[in-house]
């Protein structure tokens, strides 16, 4: 673990789980307070919250384009330069709980990426709950998806990736595809994919005081927390079995190459083991990375030397 992961570590178990763990609900404005979405910034907080949130969220100088189009009605972010001659392209689904974010709060992250795959992204602004609650997320997805066929896009040259609830859209985006006799992309990945929306991973139990935000030091607390969050905004009154809101309990045929990327310390871990073991079961080809001690989808931390080898092992992943 880098030092710059142990103080990150450090300042977000004290500044922002600790905060977290002081309030008896948690609101789905809250999740979006601490990405500092538009229109919801948060002016009461601590100051080293503050920082980190314009260190993480706030827009950086770069020579990739960031231009904002539309995919069938979808506001997206289009991340590209001139000088890439590739046909492929990235379809991008942000993390947030299916609660909060958008491509503003990953811009940094994707930038850097954009960069260092010289491959071209398309970020949606996906229909987010409670407002638009399951499945208005997916098919969303999939529009998204298919506006990149008409663009001209082969499917064996589009990638789909996302991290958190952004992974699982991933994978449920790829299920229904398959489900519905389309042509899926050929590569996948995922970073620290939420795929149990039951919360019945072993690993919400022990690394519940490890993980440095995502969970409340007790785990019960942290399942029922997580399960709150499905039931009352994400899919009420849904199976949160049905393998389309919990990918995990799918089962895998002739899926695409997959890359998974999770944190030992964090809750979703066993969300991460659990997939590759359902995945390799039918001979689909998967990867699974570890990294140690780092917090939840820290390659949106571009200061992390972990992000930096973590995005280029994406990098590398799809262009190999």
């Amino acid at each position: 673990m880098s030092i710059q992961a142990q103080i990150l570590n450090s300042i977000l178990r004290k500044f922002v789980k600790s905060q977290g763990q002081k309030q008896k609900e948690y609101s789905y404005t809250d999740a979006r307070k601490l990405m500092n979405q538009p229109g919801y910034e948060d002016q009461n907080t601590n100051f080293v919250s503050k920082f980190l949130a314009k260190k993480i969220f706030g827009k950086k100088q770069s020579n990739i384009n960031i231009e904002e189009i539309y995919l069938d009605n979808i506001r997206t972010l289009k991340f590209s330069s001139s000088s890439f001659t590739t046909n492929k392209c990235i379809l991008y689904f942000h993390g947030g709980g299916y609660i909060a974010g958008s491509p503003e709060t990953h811009q940094n992250f994707l930038t850097h990426l954009c960069k260092t795959s010289k491959i071209p992204i398309y970020a949606i602004d996906y229909s987010l709950a409670p407002e638009k609650p399951y499945p208005a997320a997916l098919n969303d997805a999939v529009s998204s998806y298919q506006s990149i066929l008409k663009i001209g896009y082969n499917p064996e040259n589009i990638f789909i990736g996302g991290d958190s609830a952004g992974g699982n859209l991933t994978l449920v985006c790829a299920l229904k595809l398959q489900k519905t006799n389309q042509k899926l992309p050929s590569k996948l990945f995922l970073l620290s994919p939420w795929t149990d929306l039951t919360a019945s991973g072993e690993s919400v139990k022990f690394n519940a005081e490890k993980d440095p935000y995502l969970s409340y030091d007790n785990f019960l607390t942290t399942g029922e927390s997580s399960k709150t969050a499905v039931q009352d905004w994400y899919a009420p009154g849904q199976d949160y079995s049905d393998p389309m809101i919990s990918p995990v309990f799918a089962d895998y045929e002739s899926f695409p190459e997959t890359l998974i990327q999770v944190s030992d310390i964090e809750i979703l871990l066993s969300d991460a083991i659990n997939l590759r073991e359902k995945l390799k079961k039918n001979n689909n080809s998967v990867s699974l990375k570890i990294y140690k001690n780092v917090p939840h989808v820290w390659q949106v931390f571009g200061f992390l030397p972990e992000a930096k080898e973590a995005t280029m092992e994406i990098s590398n992943f799809l262009n190999s």
